[in-house]
């Protein structure tokens, strides 16, 4: 089984943003040591228990830090930023650490409030379609094929490129990922089977009639998931009660300033219409002792046809996230 990692950078309940970077280090070199394929970093605006507001930034320190595992960006949100300035970071990068970079894209909105502070002087609607294409002819080095920003190059100049991903719940990004010959990833969100296999399938297919098919050159499909686990089922359910608190309160207006602890996960009173939201995203988690996370990472594997699986170890306390990407590794690498 091909396994990655997605991390969201979390601070903890008595943690700072110092904190979660360092444990993030930890965690990717442990990745590393373990066999994990690829280790990404999420991009998260006015959620102030994240600390990965710009994966490009968390991206360098991480590369600096390994020597092997891929490192890459899950995802950079294309439409807030200039296409050319994320070229010019990433070709840093790859400049630093050859055939490490991962560039994970996406077109996910944010808060109404953060658009426009991302946003403010831009006069036109981003066209992520047209982002893409302008990233590719940065990172071509073609630069004689037609485009509208042909008298400029993306620098520095680099003899290999960061691989693309396009990151996505819908088939207008199913079918922008095929239309580019680029690997998807799909969330898995707790969607219907039907639905899940519907999307994958629209993308091999609309990939394999628009692309030139080779062994080097097929669609490839990663599906990230949160997963958590541990040694005992107490365990389990302890992380699980701080993870759905979380997951219940980044939606609001008034944001946590930190990941809640277990402790306070437990002490938390919950109205009616929490505790429907909670089981809601109860769909949206693995979990459950290391052997039962191998079968159900298998189930995904086998039931979606993915060519690989990225977990989210969004867990409380910097042990529990260790031991947490151990056990999948010994019982599913």
């Amino acid at each position: 089984m091909k396994l990655s990692i997605l991390d969201y950078v979390p601070i903890f309940e008595g943690r700072n943003a110092h904190d979660a970077f360092n444990h993030s280090i930890t965690l990717a070199q442990t990745a590393e040591q373990l066999g994990y394929t690829r280790y990404w970093v999420a991009e998260h605006h006015n959620v102030i228990s994240v600390a990965s507001s710009a994966p490009e930034i968390v991206m360098m320190m991480l590369l600096e830090q390994t020597q092997t595992i891929k490192i890459g960006s899950g995802g950079v949100m294309l439409p807030h930023y200039s296409a050319y300035k994320v070229a010019e970071q990433f070709r840093i990068m790859e400049a630093r650490h050859p055939n490490r970079v991962d560039m994970g894209l996406g077109r996910s909105p944010s808060f109404k409030q953060v658009n426009e502070a991302l946003n403010e002087f831009k006069s036109t609607k981003p066209n992520l379609d047209n982002q893409i294409e302008d990233l590719l002819h940065y990172f071509s080095n073609k630069y004689e094929a037609p485009h509208r920003f042909m008298s400029i190059i993306a620098t520095p100049e680099i003899d290999t490129s960061p691989q693309m991903f396009i990151l996505g719940l819908s088939e207008r990004s199913a079918e922008l990922a095929a239309q580019k010959g680029l690997p998807f990833v799909i969330a898995f969100m707790g969607q219907s089977q039907t639905k899940i296999n519907s999307l994958i399938e629209y993308y091999r297919q609309r990939y394999k009639q628009l692309n030139d098919i080779s062994k080097s050159n097929e669609p490839y499909v990663i599906m990230s998931t949160f997963v958590v686990t541990a040694n005992t089922l107490n365990k389990v359910d302890d992380l699980l009660d701080a993870l759905h608190l979380w997951l219940l309160r980044i939606n609001y207006l008034n944001q946590p300033k930190s990941y809640p602890s277990i402790n306070t996960a437990q002490k938390r009173k919950y109205s009616t219409r929490e505790r429907n939201k909670i089981e809601q995203n109860k769909s949206r988690v693995i979990s459950g002792l290391p052997k039962d996370i191998h079968l159900k990472l298998t189930y995904l594997l086998n039931t979606y046809q993915v060519d690989e699986i990225m977990i989210m170890p969004h867990v409380y306390g910097e042990q529990a996230r260790l031991e947490l990407i151990q056990l999948v590794a010994n019982n599913s690498l």
